[in-house]
């Protein structure tokens, strides 16, 4: 059987990932049938055919992985892969001793001949990233896990999700923390303000309002206090990417709704909170503005991961010459 697993939510998909491995361990297969095929490591030569081709004797049930491959595998590998599995599609989806999982962090590119084949003629599952009530919901299950006695405040829930932007994986690790702090008593307000990792998404409104009140030096000194305190500079970026794709999107509905709060929130699928603290910060933008500084960093996205521009020269260049 095949199945493919991608989408801008990578933990979920990893969580997933994780769970055909556990399935696989604890079914009683040995060990020796499972075989991984990360294509994040360089300059390794896979033995991905032989793999797929080879019943292995001691293991008469496989599960096979390949991680990245669309994202970095060589176009020759790619094609190598794509091939075998069209020449067995039929026996690929009626197989009961083989399992093929692909698994790609992020979106994948829509224009891939090995996406649109994967996307064809595999179990796939797209993990988009969780908004509203949805990502709400996410959050008090992972809390549950964590503790069934665990509970937080509407207020409190509003705030943590703020301060992560929403990204699962920051969420899941504040979890933890709050949940082990919190030991069976409701998570208020004041513990996500005390125990979270506020001062990035703090600053980063911090960021967009000198920028919106065209105080560069202002933004600049914000920036590199977070890149000398050790920030990821790809986070930061993203950071960026992330609230002026919601300012946008929310200058926009700002004025077809009239600035209703609810009505804007539900059309966005964003959480009432973000969308709040986003339509204060609206007022520094027109939505011309907006759409011209979004295009801005969407070529500067497409630089960075082609390598023609630095990272850190890049949010130096986004500020100065917005």
């Amino acid at each position: 059987m095949l199945f493919f697993l991608y989408g801008e939510d990578s933990l979920r998909s990893s969580q997933k990932l994780a769970e055909f491995k556990t399935k696989f361990m604890t079914s009683g297969s040995a060990n020796s049938g499972l075989s991984i095929f990360n294509y994040d490591e360089k300059n390794i030569k896979h033995k991905s055919l032989e793999a797929l081709n080879t019943p292995n004797l001691l293991a008469p049930q496989r599960l096979v992985i390949f991680k990245n491959l669309e994202k970095n595998g060589s176009e020759e590998e790619q094609e190598r892969i794509l091939n075998y599995l069209k020449e067995n599609k039929k026996q690929i989806s009626e197989a009961e001793d083989l399992i093929i999982v692909f698994w790609e962090a992020g979106q994948s590119k829509k224009n891939n001949v090995f996406y649109k084949f994967l996307l064809a003629n595999s179990k796939e599952q797209n993990f988009e990233k969780l908004v509203g009530m949805k990502l709400n919901k996410w959050v008090l299950e992972a809390m549950h896990k964590r503790d069934p006695r665990s509970l937080i405040s509407d207020s409190a829930l509003e705030k943590l999700i703020l301060f992560c932007s929403g990204d699962t994986q920051l969420l899941a690790n504040e979890i933890r923390k709050l949940v082990d702090f919190s030991d069976g008593q409701i998570i208020s307000e004041q513990a996500v303000e005390k125990l979270v990792k506020s001062e990035m998404a703090g600053n980063i409104f911090e960021m967009v309002d000198a920028l919106g009140d065209n105080q560069k030096k202002n933004a600049l000194k914000l920036l590199h206090r977070q890149l000398k305190g050790g920030e990821d500079p790809f986070y930061i970026f993203s950071m960026f990417v992330y609230q002026f794709r919601n300012l946008a999107k929310i200058a926009d509905l700002k004025e077809r709704f009239a600035g209703n709060e609810n009505e804007i929130s539900k059309t966005a699928k964003m959480h009432p909170f973000i969308v709040r603290k986003s339509l204060a910060q609206t007022n520094n933008f027109s939505f011309e503005k907006l759409k011209k500084i979004y295009r801005k960093l969407s070529n500067l996205d497409a630089k960075i991961k082609t390598g023609k521009i630095d990272i850190g020269l890049a949010l130096d260049k986004f500020i100065i010459e917005l």
